[in-house]
């Protein structure tokens, strides 16, 4: 049984897209600002990249606040649908992945005595993260079907 969970209901006005554009811009070079504070050769690339990288996150997220009340109409039974329970068997079965591989990965840097750069140990963390959950999510969807 598949279900879908949002259904289109028309455009937004103008003035929504203008927003939601508008916010990710503002977002965006305010992030970019931030970044730049930290580059001391060439701070003017540090906003330019850090602003474009983020830039794609902030128009969805302005499309979320103000076009989608508009576009997308929420299914009050989400829950109830498959896709929901593929999502919580992937996030839960991902989010106890983490704990043990973190769980590991602390006791051999604390027997090796081996440093490793929080940017390194972050990035890992969340590599793991995202691939554990797309596997876990296609294996529960290829089970259910």
């Amino acid at each position: 049984m598949m279900a879908t969970t949002t259904r289109t209901t028309g455009k937004a006005p103008l003035s929504a897209y203008v927003l939601s554009v508008l916010t990710a811009l503002v977002l965006a070079s305010i992030v970019g600002a931030i970044a730049s504070v930290f580059y001391d050769e060439n701070k003017l690339l540090g906003f330019v990249i850090f602003a474009a990288c983020t830039a794609g996150t902030f128009f969805a997220l302005g499309w979320v606040f103000f076009v989608s009340k508009y576009t997308v109409e929420s299914d009050e039974h989400a829950e109830d649908n498959i896709e929901h329970r593929w999502y919580d068997k992937a996030t839960s079965g991902a989010f106890h992945d983490i704990i043990t591989t973190a769980g590991i990965a602390l006791f051999v840097l604390a027997i090796t005595r081996l440093e490793v750069s929080g940017m390194v140990v972050l990035t890992l963390i969340l590599v793991l993260a995202v691939v554990s959950f797309a596997v876990r999510f296609w294996v529960a969807r290829r089970r259910d079907s």
